[in-house]
């Protein structure tokens, strides 16, 4: 679970890096709130995360059940906070969806991977 963090971690503050590094480039499209979506994005993976990881060493029978509720719960998250955003910012709203269907990609197949190789490691250490 720690290199799970660990690696959270890395991968949030190089996206935070990214869009520092768009910021102090200059670019005149640049949201400040850009920096913090990587943030939001890591609090919400981390704790599905958390969630799921205890669920598959409590009960793994319903671990498949409680990976495809939490995905469509946090998917349905993250567009209630795009529709918001769009709606209150409406000058802004591109520029935000592009920063948006950037991070939502990148974090959803950091924890498809990191899940899929969770399980393998509990299968590899349940078979010797």
């Amino acid at each position: 679970m720690k290199k799970y963090y660990l690696s959270l971690i890395v991968l949030t503050m190089v996206l935070v890096a990214a869009s520092l590094v768009a910021l102090w480039v200059g670019s005149k499209y640049y949201l400040p709130v850009l920096s913090a979506l990587p943030l939001y994005f890591a609090i919400v993976n981390g704790s599905m995360h958390m969630g799921l990881e205890k669920s598959f060493y409590k009960d793994p029978r319903t671990f498949v059940k409680n990976v495809l509720g939490i995905t469509v719960g946090s998917l349905f998250l993250h567009l209630i906070v795009l529709f918001i955003w769009s709606f209150t910012h409406i000058a802004t709203a591109k520029i935000f969806i592009v920063g948006f269907c950037i991070c939502y990609p990148t974090y959803l197949v950091f924890e498809t991977l990191s899940l899929v190789l969770m399980i393998r490691n509990k299968r590899k250490e349940a078979n010797q």
